[in-house]
């Protein structure tokens, strides 16, 4: 039986090199992908069907006459705005359908069960002091400004931040992989977390491959963006003071009040003994429970430390926590979801959620 051969258009096949993780494709038919775009030779329609299968493109996408247009409303968000960011991967694409999925279900059961909006969202829109968008903050949640002092690490306080803001609505969901496909890791040099605004189910999605500092601060970055009633893809993976835009800057500075306000930080930084400026750095930042860089970056904006000072902590502190993940690897219990912890909110304003987890494990698990 004669092989069937067919054309791909060369726009499509560039398209999919470019938004495609080829991470499960074998050396062999990988090779064939690169012969198709190179014109070399036509694949054979079962090629394209394994292929399909592997890179999660639809099979139907290979046969168009141009890209499909799957435009990410998220990308014109982006913290950092680097031309070779512009394409969303396959994986990122998918995660936010996922998680747009579920905030649209939430919403629509929340306004069926006689919930109000939550006037939180966007309360702070035309606010340009990040201290007081913190202090709002603050005020809504119960979050002690003190709040350092009951924390014995970086996880435990991701965890009580977390716990703060689901209490009073905001749905915080966690993944390394898309949906529950260990083979699909997401990226941290794509992104490290995402806002979908919404009046009754605002939505944070949380990078777990991320180091525990930097969830912690993009947690505390997105709920400003909640504050601000403005979405977010926070795709700034370096640290760096430049290209950052006005509003990433406020967002960044709320978060850096909310984990170690600023008088605390002065007060600390001026008692401590006479070390070179690293040490100290990395000593406040566990007396703070949090990131090397979110202290590296109050010593910088109080003027402790230069610009070239402050880069150059940032990158070993970047470099330093690619080395620890690396070793490490991730757990599988951090490449899944929670979905109980995710959706487990206890606002005592609103129903309760116990049979509605149910109901979304059933849905996506």
């Amino acid at each position: 039986m004669p092989v069937i051969r067919v054309r791909i258009a060369p726009s499509v096949l560039d398209w999919i090199g470019n938004v495609a993780s080829f991470k499960g494709v074998n050396d062999e038919l990988l090779t064939h992908f690169y012969k198709w775009k190179a014109e070399e030779e036509q694949p054979a329609y079962a090629q394209i069907e394994t292929l399909s299968h592997k890179i999660h493109i639809p099979i139907g996408y290979f046969f168009l006459q141009s890209p499909p247009d799957e435009p990410l409303p998220l990308m014109e968000y982006r913290t950092i705005q680097s031309a070779a960011k512009t394409i969303p991967g396959r994986d990122l694409m998918d995660t936010y359908y996922q998680m747009s999925s579920i905030q649209g279900w939430m919403r629509d059961y929340l306004i069926e069960t006689g919930s109000e909006k939550l006037d939180f969202v966007g309360s702070g829109k035309n606010e340009k002091d990040p201290a007081k968008i913190a202090v709002s903050i603050r005020s809504v949640t119960g979050i002690p400004e003190d709040w350092y002092t009951r924390c014995k690490g970086k996880n435990a306080s991701f965890n009580m931040f977390r716990s703060f803001f689901e209490n009073i609505g905001i749905l915080i969901l966690q993944n390394g992989v898309v949906g529950q496909n260990n083979y699909r890791k997401l990226s941290i040099d794509e992104f490290r977390a995402f806002t979908l605004i919404d009046d009754y189910a605002p939505l944070i999605f949380i990078n777990t491959n991320d180091t525990e500092g930097g969830k912690l601060f993009s947690l505390l970055h997105e709920a400003a963006h909640i504050w601000l009633g403005l979405h977010s893809f926070f795709n700034d993976n370096s640290g760096s003071v430049l290209n950052t835009s006005p509003l990433e800057t406020i967002c960044n500075a709320a978060a850096a009040e909310l984990l170690v306000p600023n008088a605390h930080f002065v007060n600390k930084w001026n008692n401590l003994p006479s070390v070179t400026v690293s040490n100290k750095i990395h000593d406040i930042a566990g007396y703070f429970k949090c990131g090397v860089i979110t202290i590296a970056r109050r010593a910088f904006d109080n003027k402790y430390i230069s610009q070239l000072q402050y880069e150059k902590i940032a990158s070993g502190a970047i470099i330093d926590a690619k080395k620890i993940k690396n070793k490490n690897g991730n757990s599988i219990r951090e490449g899944k979801t929670t979905y109980t912890e995710a959706f487990g909110l206890t606002n005592t304003t609103r129903k309760t959620f116990d049979t509605l987890v149910d109901k979304i494990r059933s849905r996506i698990e």
